[in-house]
């Protein structure tokens, strides 16, 4: 019985830190976010300097000619991509397109399937049947990440494909 507890229990200490390992290793390490509205370098430095603010970013890199951004995140610190679309937000701004780099490691995904990562989740609106190996660009899909006139299109796609659209799930595609 003690050899059986042993082996049970070595057994849930190499799974634990197996799956502490991939979730470890897995995270979203860039964003490219489009800024709606800024006119001059003031109106950028205002964004970059409220993404800075953010404390899962490493690096912002603003273009007025582009009026868009990259956003490199800190190895290890969880990212809440909410946080960077109210940073853009609260400087006066709205967001016209935001998407982020994740590395995944074998995940299978479909129309609807529901993902989570970091106690966030997420579900995948117009995605094919595949396997999501490596860095994949996700886009996100809601009111705080795109115009409103794009979104009426996605919102159709969303509860088409997820139903009733929940405040708490962020709503991608690739």
């Amino acid at each position: 019985m003690a050899k059986l507890r042993f082996i049970l229990k070595s057994v849930f200490i190499i799974a634990f830190t197996i799956i502490c390992v991939q979730k470890g290793s897995a995270q979203f390490s860039w964003a490219e976010i489009g800024v709606d509205g800024l006119t001059c370098s003031a109106c950028t430095r205002s964004v970059e300097m409220n993404i800075r603010k953010l404390d899962f970013v490493d690096s912002v890199a603003m273009s007025l000619e582009n009026t868009e951004g990259k956003i490199t995140f800190k190895a290890g610190k969880k990212v809440t991509i909410e946080k960077i679309a109210q940073a853009v937000f609260d400087a006066g701004f709205s967001v016209r397109y935001l998407k982020a780099n994740f590395v995944f490691d074998n995940l299978t995904i479909s129309n609807g399937f529901n993902w989570t990562n970091e106690n966030e989740q997420y579900c995948f609106v117009k995605a094919d049947n595949k396997i999501l190996n490596g860095e994949t660009v996700l886009i996100f899909i809601g009111e705080k990440f795109m115009p409103s006139k794009p979104y009426k299109t996605w919102k159709k796609k969303i509860i088409e494909c997820c139903g009733v659209i929940k405040k708490k799930i962020y709503y991608i595609t690739i």
